[in-house]
């Protein structure tokens, strides 16, 4: 079995195209991370293959979390020996839920380090679009004027959704990246006041991914989450998407059954754990 570190994108492009790109719905968020990012030069990028023909890869996000959904649970083993080496401070992983709790026991067994499982989430695609009717507002794309606003609901969801901690200067970067891919964010406005928002990924193979949308507290349980989820679908269309994906904490009941009534249907479970030395 061969296990291989790659320095840039560049080396790593046979094996993102010959893992990811034969199937951008289950693997959007490896396919935008390698996009979007300025890639920074200590994060990982794995190939691994065995003598029978299986190819695996895996990836760092921008927070370091290791994404493992294209990584078979038949090269784990080795895949995680050579990373126990190269990262021993890995902080977590995240993939479908056989390969992220495959990729979390071998790492226990390899470093010692314990695991907690972080969150689980749903990927969900478009099926037909209903989109909610009635609901007060316009939308609108965001501006540069809107830059402190949406990084501060940027801020905000990532807070209350995974208790993380406040970066703003990290998520500003975020946006700027993903405006350089061809991303944008949708507002849902009421009155000329932003009350929700939704950001689209720019289209990769056919795909794009909405995600995060927000609504602010003092704004919800009036539809305009749903309303801008829709005009955020809409966007990814006018850009040439034939899939439009998105992620819903299954811990949130109340995001996973305004995005089924819109018409997402479930792709798969992810799953993320967190490693403590």
């Amino acid at each position: 079995m061969n296990v291989h570190l790659y320095a840039s994108p560049a080396g790593f492009g046979p094996v993102a195209r010959w893992v990811y790109r034969r199937d951008p719905v289950r693997f959007t968020t490896e396919l935008t991370t390698l996009r979007t990012s300025p890639w920074p030069a200590d994060h990982l990028l794995l190939g691994a293959s065995d003598c029978g023909g299986t190819v695996g890869a895996a990836l760092q996000m921008r927070d370091s979390t290791l994404l493992v959904s294209g990584l078979p649970p038949t090269l784990t083993k080795e895949s995680t020996s050579v990373l126990a080496s190269a990262r021993p401070d890995l902080p977590g992983v995240r993939g479908t839920f056989d390969t992220a709790t495959a990729f979390s026991r071998c790492w226990v067994e390899a470093t010692g380090a314990t695991a907690e499982l972080s969150f689980s989430e749903t990927l969900y695609r478009l099926g037909d679009l209903c989109a909610p009717v009635g609901v007060t507002g316009t939308p609108r794309l965001a501006d540069e004027a809107d830059a402190d606003l949406i990084t501060s609901w940027f801020d905000a969801f990532f807070t209350e959704a995974f208790g993380a901690e406040s970066d703003p200067a990290a998520h500003r970067r975020a946006l700027a990246a993903v405006a350089d891919a061809g991303g944008r964010v949708v507002l849902w406005t009421v009155n000329a006041e932003p009350v929700a928002m939704a950001r689209v990924h720019g289209v990769l193979l056919g795909m794009s991914r909405i995600g995060p949308v927000y609504t602010p507290p003092q704004h919800r349980s009036r539809g305009y989450g749903a309303a801008v989820t829709a005009e955020a679908v809409r966007q990814a269309w006018r850009r040439g998407a034939r899939d439009v994906v998105l992620f819903a904490d299954d811990a949130n009941p109340v995001s996973n059954a305004i995005y089924r009534r819109l018409g997402f249907l479930p792709v798969g479970e992810n799953v993320q754990y967190a490693f403590t030395a």
